[in-house]
């Protein structure tokens, strides 16, 4: 069951004086997502861990502002979101610029990232949940002061429909027990227990975001997880290319030219979740999103989609959180 909304980038109210961090926004969907905010007057910080790919994409916004006439604010901020101390600091770091956040989008991700042995934790969990998890519990005083001014913050944590590849549950000893065959050679058989693997950390997105609005909504702060589609021109999947074949390569990117959504597409869910005044309107909070399409798979809007109760227990957001927690702290003290 889904509950369907329209949305364009026409509905994009102007964001003058609001501060918008959006990770992973070198390329694709999260590039696409920060255009949308800087071209509407909102301060956009693009959160990344390589520094001369952020500022190429920078160039690359601002060419595309200035052909829009927008004079835009957009910076690089530091983030590794593959090391939980690196992600807290960053989050203090950004605690130093600015002096509130009114949007906050966790877009990036990683799939296929096979676990070698300077990893402590299951690699993509680590950067899909554990690092997000580090950077934005770390921002929540200056959220929270936000929210106290605006009654409206919004916090997007990008989810995948592949959590439902995985069960309605995480096995927290996989995240932190190295399997005994993560030195074998891969091999394409080995590509659907690595979508559980991913499936399991975008679960971690949804639960997170499910927890986040729990607790802070009353706040004035609105926390949702969507899945963006099937988006090609992406970065996601780039350590999984070697699990498939030469032929089923081919396939896949006949597959995806021919299928998949655009970045511009791909981005209009999450942006509509960070921007659209229907959001507190429609008391949009705690929920999973994708997106609809006609017959000619064009992007007609977002739409909320009711989840099995299996996905809806709290116990299960709350185990995470304080499962999460006693992780950084490990960390933080080494």
């Amino acid at each position: 069951m889904a509950s369907t909304l329209n949305f364009s980038p026409n509905d994009i109210p102007d964001l003058t004086g609001k501060v918008a961090i959006v990770t992973g926004a070198n390329v694709g969907i999260g590039l696409e997502t920060a255009y949308f905010l800087a071209s509407h007057n909102a301060t956009v910080y693009i959160a990344s861990r390589n520094e001369s790919r952020a500022l190429g994409a920078i160039d690359i916004l601002q060419s595309r502002l200035k052909t829009a006439k927008v004079d835009a604010k957009i910076y690089y901020h530091n983030l590794d979101l593959a090391s939980i101390k690196t992600a807290k600091s960053s989050a203090e770091d950004f605690l130093t610029k600015e002096n509130r956040l009114d949007i906050l989008v966790a877009n990036a991700g990683v799939l296929g990232n096979k676990w070698t042995p300077e990893w402590e934790y299951e690699p993509m969990f680590l950067t899909n949940h554990l690092g997000h998890f580090a950077f934005i519990t770390t921002l929540l005083p200056l959220i929270e002061k936000t929210a106290d001014m605006t009654h409206d913050v919004r916090i997007v944590c990008t989810t995948s429909k592949a959590l439902f590849m995985t069960k309605p549950t995480i096995d927290y000893d996989s995240i932190t027990e190295r399997p005994k065959n993560a030195d074998d050679p891969r091999q394409l058989s080995q590509f659907a227990t690595s979508m559980k693997t991913y499936g399991q950390s975008k679960l971690a997105n949804l639960w997170f975001a499910k927890e986040l609005d729990r607790r802070y909504r009353a706040k004035g702060v609105w926390v949702n997880a969507p899945h963006p589609g099937w988006v090609g021109n992406t970065d996601l999947g780039l350590e999984a290319a070697d699990m498939f074949g030469f032929i089923t390569g081919k396939i896949v990117i006949v597959l995806t030219k021919l299928f998949a959504m655009n970045p511009v597409d791909g981005a209009s869910t999450q942006t509509y979740l960070a921007v659209s005044p229907q959001v507190p309107e429609y008391r949009i909070g705690g929920q999973y999103l994708m997106p609809w399409k006609n017959w000619l798979w064009r992007y007609l809007g977002p739409q909320v989609v009711k989840l099995d109760p299996v996905y809806e227990k709290e116990e299960e957001w709350s185990k995470l959180w304080e499962w999460s927690e006693e992780i950084v702290k490990k960390e933080l003290a080494k």
